[in-house]
């Protein structure tokens, strides 16, 4: 019995390490998930990010709609005492109320074109930048920014199918940050608060297979023995863990030699740690390691099919602003990303999901669903501010894209009323910025491919000249 069962393991870790061999270093859509494929191939996931998406949702992103995102920086972790001490003064975020303007606080518009009432300027406050020791968050707004953000909530409180914890946007705890002067980065943060939050999410909060498929899962994650719903929750966390991890690899932080003391404070330097993400994504320190890369793209192809998906109602919002040029800017490239996603045949398929027996798939929805926004709750139990930041706004945008991706299927309350399908403007902009995190994680492996593999990818490139110029439609 123990021969079986060992070759079978030697299969699994060939078929999971495959992707890290010569001529098959891109990634495809498969029959479920994603598989690895030669980077020469027309329809790679990669080539369809790199080329076609990226530049696009990064130009988005900068526009003024999606830069300001309203979180809740102070709420308390749910789950278990945090005081958030760190070990520098630099780690609380220091808010200053009086910059935000008044049309904040006050009730949203329902009508678009409604007078935006004049706000007072405030008298400004020193705000000191906090949140960590090595890239403090920066929450300084600028007095035209403030202006701009007087109109920017106007969507009406419809009926939410939550798969996540939504924040009222009217509760005092509420503030904008703006997500372009705190990029997702290393921090810094390690040690035990980050192993607990990960360890609540996988033990608790994540659907388990059968023991007689992997009785280590809490050591090893995977998601052998699940059905098919259970496999697509694993993969959406194992996305998000991975993802951050590629964040952390691209862009870490080598401290000054301690021989400087605090002279050499601000001599660190950012650099791309290759051995790092080899080491995760390998076969080094997990047989697993490779799938979990897949798992990015998995997720990059979900949030792909929830845009495409929302397509219409994305094409009717004005993304409004108060500053007319910037607003056409700003449909303008949406429609412009819109058209290469719907020119991609390859989508994740939700429709294979939450079938047979209606009251089976209805408990199996409600499940999967109220995982999420437990794993939604637990970014409030992250202790670097940053770090918390960005958990709140991924799982925000991947419960946006589950949101829209499962809003008409039988099982849902909005069959009987399509029209009261709602996105708030917060939601909008987390689901942008998450697919522009999981498009930035796309490019970034394709910047360790070629520090990892130089002679395979110029042997790509190769292929790909050949093939312009002999005009071969791509």
């Amino acid at each position: 019995m123990r021969e079986p069962l060992l070759f079978l393991l030697l299969i699994l870790i060939s078929i999971v390490g495959a992707q890290f061999e010569p001529g098959r270093l891109c990634f495809c859509k498969g029959d479920e998930a994603v598989e690895p494929c030669d980077c020469s191939q027309s329809r790679t996931i990669d080539r369809l990010n790199n080329d076609r998406i990226f530049e696009k949702v990064q130009k988005l992103l900068k526009k003024d709609f999606f830069r300001f995102y309203k979180v809740n920086m102070d709420k308390t972790c749910p789950f278990w005492a945090d005081d958030r001490q760190c070990g520098t003064n630099q780690c609380g975020i220091a808010f200053c109320d009086d910059e935000v303007p008044a049309g904040l606080r006050r009730r949203n518009a329902v009508n678009m074109e409604e007078d935006v009432p004049t706000v007072k300027k405030a008298k400004d406050e020193e705000c000191v930048d906090a949140g960590n020791n090595i890239d403090p968050m920066d929450r300084t707004l600028k007095d035209d920014e403030k202006r701009q953000l007087d109109a920017m909530d106007v969507h009406d409180d419809g009926l939410e199918d939550k798969f996540c914890e939504i924040e009222d946007d009217e509760s005092d705890g509420m503030h904008y940050v703006d997500l372009s002067k705190n990029p997702e980065r290393y921090t810094g943060y390690a040690g035990k608060s980050p192993q607990r939050v990960w360890k609540s999410i996988y033990e608790e909060n994540c659907f388990k297979p059968d023991p007689k498929f992997d009785k280590n899962f809490l050591t090893n994650p995977s998601n052998f023995g699940m059905c098919l719903e259970k496999r697509v929750f694993y993969r959406l966390i194992s996305g998000l863990h991975s993802a951050i991890t590629i964040s952390i690899a691209a862009y870490n932080y080598k401290p000054p030699p301690p021989s400087l003391g605090q002279f050499g404070s601000q001599m660190g330097t950012w650099f791309r740690n290759t051995e790092m993400f080899a080491g995760r994504f390998g076969t080094k320190w997990s047989w697993e390691g490779p799938q979990r890369l897949r798992n990015v793209y998995f997720i990059y192809l979900l949030e792909l099919r929830a845009l495409l998906k929302a397509a219409p109602y994305l094409q009717n919002e004005l993304f409004y602003t108060g500053n007319d040029q910037e607003d056409a800017e700003t449909r303008k490239a949406v429609e412009e990303l819109l058209e290469e996603i719907r020119a991609y045949p390859d989508h994740f398929d939700e429709s294979e999901m939450f079938t047979g027996v209606e009251s089976h798939a209805r408990a199996l929805r409600e499940e999967f669903r109220s995982h999420f926004v437990n794993i939604s709750r637990i970014m409030d139990c992250v202790e670097c501010d940053k770090c918390r930041l960005w958990g709140k706004v991924q799982t925000h945008g991947m419960g946006t894209a589950l949101k829209i991706l499962f809003s008409d299927l039988p099982h849902s309350h909005y069959k009987q009323d399509s029209s009261r399908f709602q996105l708030t403007r917060n939601e909008v902009v987390a689901l942008l910025q998450s697919f522009g995190r999981y498009s930035s994680s796309i490019m970034e492996v394709d910047n360790f491919r070629q520090d990892m593999y130089p002679e395979e990818t110029t042997k790509n490139t190769n292929k790909e000249q050949r093939r312009k110029t002999n005009k071969i439609d791509l």
